[in-house]
């Protein structure tokens, strides 16, 4: 099972800086990126986002570990600039970066120093955000390495075989960055789609990642396209529901989005 957690902004539970992560992809003012090899930290602020059948199976909080691969989406970028250096196919070194009006010179600029896996190459990622982090995870990958600590606590070798097993299964399972990319390449396509050529399964695959668009126009013409389909919403999609809303109404600028707010504000709640 995945959930997405949404991430201390002064902390950053999770830090990819010793793995790979995707080229980031831009759609509105939404930055979102795959990442492979990163130091997860399970905090108290990651511990209460748990639903409770996971918690009795994790055990505690208060590790630290590298997880497999996870998705990364930030919201509400101001400022982004990415830098790709040398490798056999790039020649010269190569700039994206764009700044917003909104963009604040006093607020703090993140940045990332690492590896891009596709296109291979070395990266930096520099930028700002006044949204959230959320970070896309298995919980069943923090099951087996919860397992994993407890059976070298307790000497439970079946156990930490059981753990270890699951690791290996899922890295050879585990796709390229390729995949994940392509998967972030068919959301941003859709977004873009004309709404009215949207079929049930696209409305889903949107409505399921509407964290991802940043137009509410488009976000309320999707879900009033969904309640043409009887589209109902997944759980997984309910836990993300109540942080969003918190998030987005403080962006509220206009009537005409405050209506438009309400509107999905009211959709949702019937889905709950």
């Amino acid at each position: 099972m995945k959930i997405k957690l949404r991430i201390d902004k002064d902390r950053w539970e999770m830090t990819p800086y010793e793995g790979y992560i995707t080229m980031p992809i831009i759609i509105g003012r939404t930055m979102i990126f795959g990442a492979y090899n990163v130091e997860f930290e399970m905090t108290a602020n990651i511990w209460r986002q748990l639903p409770e059948e996971y918690k009795k199976k994790i055990y505690k909080y208060n590790w630290k570990k590298v997880i497999n691969s996870m998705l990364i989406t930030v919201t509400d970028i101001t400022a982004y600039s990415f830098g790709f250096g040398y490798n056999t196919k790039l020649k010269d070194s190569i700039t994206m970066e764009e700044i917003s009006k909104n963009f604040d010179e006093n607020k703090r600029i993140e940045i990332l120093t690492l590896g891009c896996d596709f296109p291979r190459s070395s990266m930096s990622v520099y930028f700002q955000y006044l949204g959230e982090v959320y970070a896309e995870v298995d919980l069943d990958e923090l099951v087996a390495i919860s397992d994993e600590e407890n059976s070298y606590q307790y000497s439970i070798m079946p156990k930490l075989m059981e753990a270890s097993n699951y690791r290996k299964e899922r890295e050879n399972n585990t796709g390229k960055l390729e995949q994940i990319y392509n998967e972030q390449l068919i959301i941003k396509n859709l977004v873009n789609k004309n709404i009215d050529k949207l079929s049930k399964e696209e409305a889903q695959k949107l409505l399921d990642n509407f964290l991802f668009i940043d137009n509410l126009k488009y976000l309320l013409e999707v879900i009033k396209k969904s309640k043409e389909y009887e589209i109902i919403i997944s759980d997984k999609l309910k836990d993300e529901i109540e942080p969003w809303l918190r998030d987005i109404q403080i962006k509220i600028k206009t009537e005409e989005e405050e209506k438009m707010y309400q509107e999905i504000k009211e959709f949702l709640k019937e889905q709950l």
